[in-house]
């Protein structure tokens, strides 16, 4: 007769199998886990925008759209500055004002504009180099402490 035909169970030999068949479980979970959470990428967005040729080229562009609205805002001074009268000058005033501020104004879209539509490229460029590792994540690499991918290197690659 066996021991458990008599009801004999030994339950320290039964909690023993539980726990290791817990700690192997535990195991098998903590490396899918592992392989699956190492399955995202980090780019170091601050590098690539000071890398990227567009940006370079549209901070150009603005700073010359910058002196622009400083040499008219010197023409204009001169002009006030050599009328006589005091309406005159506050008049001649309110109108470069308006000039000056719609200029600037118009500048501001156009930038606006310029550097969403660099911003979707960017974004696109990332998105595909990390497609092209099998990542389906990307974190800016200044959020995270450790870990990822790191794709900084092929993302600059393709923006300069």
């Amino acid at each position: 007769m066996s021991k458990f035909e008599n009801g004999n169970i030994n339950y320290g030999l039964v909690v023993l199998v539980a726990v290791v068949a817990a700690v192997i479980s535990s195991l098998v979970t903590y490396k899918a886990m592992a392989r699956k959470a190492a399955n995202f990428a980090v780019v170091d967005v601050q590098r690539v925008v000071m890398s990227s040729k567009d940006l370079v080229a549209l901070n150009s562009e603005r700073n010359a759209q910058i002196q622009n609205l400083r040499k008219m805002a010197d023409e204009a001074n001169e002009k006030i500055n050599k009328e006589k009268q005091e309406d005159e000058k506050k008049k001649l005033s309110e109108k470069f004002l308006a000039q000056i501020n719609a200029k600037k104004a118009d500048y501001d879209k156009e930038y606006a504009s310029a550097l969403q539509a660099s911003d979707q490229k960017l974004n696109g460029i990332i998105n595909s180099v990390a497609e092209k590792e099998g990542l389906k994540i990307v974190f800016n690499k200044s959020s995270l402490v450790t870990g990822g991918v790191d794709i900084t290197d092929a993302v600059v690659e393709q923006v300069r």
